[in-house]
């Protein structure tokens, strides 16, 4: 009875560990797979566990006028943004942008409304130089925005259509564009709140101006910054486990994004575990897979072409030594796409619509009864 007693116990020490293997914390999401290069790279959502916090590169809202466009060159548009390089967004990685802050302004001398529209904007992997060799890099996020919504001459808090992963190994340029600016003659007219300085040169007073990337201080003189934050919804340190093909591939992964090199097998799925701050883990995030590529153990990689590639409205695929019997096309997310497809009278041959597939980089999978191949092809 008491060896009995006994191993209950040392059953329910057991059980006990293995339910607080996993805890309450949230999963992590995967928003990307993708191929690059000779490997996959693995892109995921952290879940916000951390604070809310402002990032700026200036102060709050003091002076009506960002710059004076107008009277000698009737500009039409401009745009005033604040620069963040990976320093400056480390504490911040893997969070989330959930909302810009900024203070519009006109000309009220000289305007009776304003006469410009906003479009907030992010970029990046922005590179930073002498003037004529700067770039914002890739905008990847733009938002218009209607001046009835706006109360201006203060700080508005805009909510953004998407939240946007912070990624600390890159730049980021945060602000706003502005078009269709008054081109009255001869009158200065503004159009971005500043605060009172001193200027943050290169970070808080950035703006494009007549097709060009410049300070207000090498534009103007001016010693302010433009009103510009962010508000960033933060997580606490954590780190994420990955799997691929249902094995674990790496542990306490920082950050949001992954390179897996060289991955072989003929599908290439992957799903991601947060390591909770409590202990434990979460529960796995949504599986995402691709077609693989290189297969080592396939040796009909080689046995079919497909052609024209890159396609326009239909693609061909042939094999003189496979009998197809499927054919399926995926994007770089592994999501399959409709596409019809027919038999030539050769038997060797299939033609397949693409035509209804947007342009970009796909994958066509083919099999017979001996197995499966996979090629890559590029759709205009």
């Amino acid at each position: 009875m008491k060896k009995i007693t006994l191993l209950m116990f040392i059953c329910a020490i057991i059980l006990a560990y293995t339910s607080n293997a996993q805890t309450d914390c949230e999963p992590a999401t995967i928003t990307k797979v993708e191929r690059e290069g000779v490997g996959n790279r693995i892109t995921w959502k952290m879940p916000p566990n951390g604070e809310t916090v402002a990032i700026s590169q200036g102060d709050n809202y003091a002076y009506s006028f960002g710059i004076a466009v107008g009277a000698w060159s009737e500009i039409r548009s401009a745009g005033a943004y604040h620069r963040f390089t990976p320093e400056h967004l480390a504490a911040i990685n893997g969070g989330e942008l959930t909302q810009v802050v900024f203070a519009p302004a006109y000309s009220t001398d000289h305007q009776q409304k304003p006469g410009h529209t906003h479009t907030i904007q992010i970029y990046m992997g922005g590179t930073w130089g002498a003037v004529g060799n700067r770039n914002p890099g890739a905008l990847i996020f733009s938002q218009e925005l209607d001046n009835a919504d706006l109360i201006f001459f203060q700080e508005n808090t805009i909510t953004l259509t998407t939240p946007v992963p912070i990624d600390a190994s890159q730049e980021m340029w945060l602000g706003y564009y502005c078009t269709d600016i008054d081109t009255i003659p001869d009158i200065n007219k503004g159009f971005a709140g500043c605060d009172n300085g001193p200027r943050n040169e290169g970070f808080g007073n950035v703006m494009i101006y007549e097709n060009q990337w410049v300070t207000r201080y090498e534009r103007t003189g001016s010693e302010y910054n433009f009103v510009i934050k962010g508000i960033v919804q933060t997580i606490d340190s954590a780190t994420v486990n990955i799997y691929f093909n249902g094995n674990e591939l790496v542990s306490n992964i920082s950050g949001i994004t992954y390179f897996h090199e060289n991955p072989t097998e003929k599908e290439h799925c992957y799903k991601v575990e947060v390591n909770c701050l409590e202990g434990g883990v979460s529960p796995f995030s949504d599986e995402v897979c691709i077609p693989g590529m290189g297969v080592k153990d396939n040796e009909q990689i080689d046995k079919f072409v497909v052609y024209p590639n890159p396609a326009g409205n239909e693609l061909r695929v042939a094999s003189y030594e496979l009998r197809v019997t499927e054919v399926e096309i995926f994007d770089v997310m592994g999501k399959k796409q409709k596409a019809e497809s027919r038999r030539q009278k050769a038997e060797n041959e299939m033609v397949v619509d693409v035509s209804k597939l947007a342009a970009g980089v796909y994958f066509v999978k083919l099999t017979d009864e001996r197995g499966s191949a996979v090629q890559k092809f590029i759709k205009e």
